[in-house]
């Protein structure tokens, strides 16, 4: 008898030991398990959150456009009043197109033929333009000077190139010089004969042809801490 109670507890010795050992692995698998879950939550919630921001980030975009595509629909509706007032009909051409309003004034009354001084005829749509854009400070314009595709060659201006930059130019200091307009909501660009709205093939298309355009846009960068 004593001998075979040795053996049962040799035995079960063995079997404490095989059940410590299988609850010591499931310990480590659960401590895994746990361990894992956490990382696979906090990931699952820093996406949820970029996720969030994102879907956010889009929709105060779009709600911006949204604004400024509004906003420029006023706009447009104001030119197109006071072109008629004005009746310069005939001679101002305005298209919103996307987020931008292009406003084309005909050479007819800006410039004279191979200059770049204003006419007095062109004041009373710019005074109106500096108008709305001092009204709204978030907003932008771009000048671009157009001519037809007759050369010009003078001691002022050699080319088209230089006529074109030099009539954007004088659109500029008016805004600047008469409305006080911030020159860095501003720009100017010099195209010549390379955007014509129609083939130069007749002097009535070439006179198209002759413009400058301001184009009001949503202002796209703060320049030197500019808000």
């Amino acid at each position: 008898m004593f001998k075979k109670y040795r053996i049962s507890l040799e035995n079960t010795s063995e079997s404490e030991s095989t059940w410590l050992i299988t609850l010591s692995d499931v310990l480590t698998l659960l401590l895994i398990f746990f361990i894992m879950f956490a990382f696979l939550t906090k990931n699952m919630k820093s996406s949820a959150v970029r996720n969030v921001d994102i879907n956010e980030q889009i929709q105060k975009k779009d709600n911006l456009e949204l604004n400024t595509s509004e906003k420029l629909e006023e706009i447009e509706a104001q030119m197109y009043n006071a072109s008629r007032d004005l009746n310069l009909d005939d001679y101002i051409d305005i298209q919103h197109i996307g987020n931008e309003l292009i406003i084309s004034i005909k050479e007819k009354i800006s410039f004279k033929s191979g200059d770049a001084t204003l006419l007095p005829e062109s004041e009373p749509v710019l005074d109106k333009i500096a108008i709305i854009l001092r009204a709204n400070p978030d907003l932008d314009a771009e000048i671009n000077g157009h001519t037809d595709n007759i050369p010009i060659n003078t001691s002022i201006y050699p080319s088209n190139w230089e006529l074109s930059v030099a009539r954007a130019t004088s659109v500029l200091k008016y805004f600047i010089n008469k409305h006080s307009i911030e020159p860095f909501r501003l720009s100017i660009k010099g195209n010549a004969e390379q955007r014509p709205l129609v083939d130069n093939d007749t002097p009535g298309h070439r006179m198209q042809n002759r413009r400058v355009e301001i184009k009001i846009s949503e202002k796209k960068n703060n320049y030197l801490g500019q808000t």
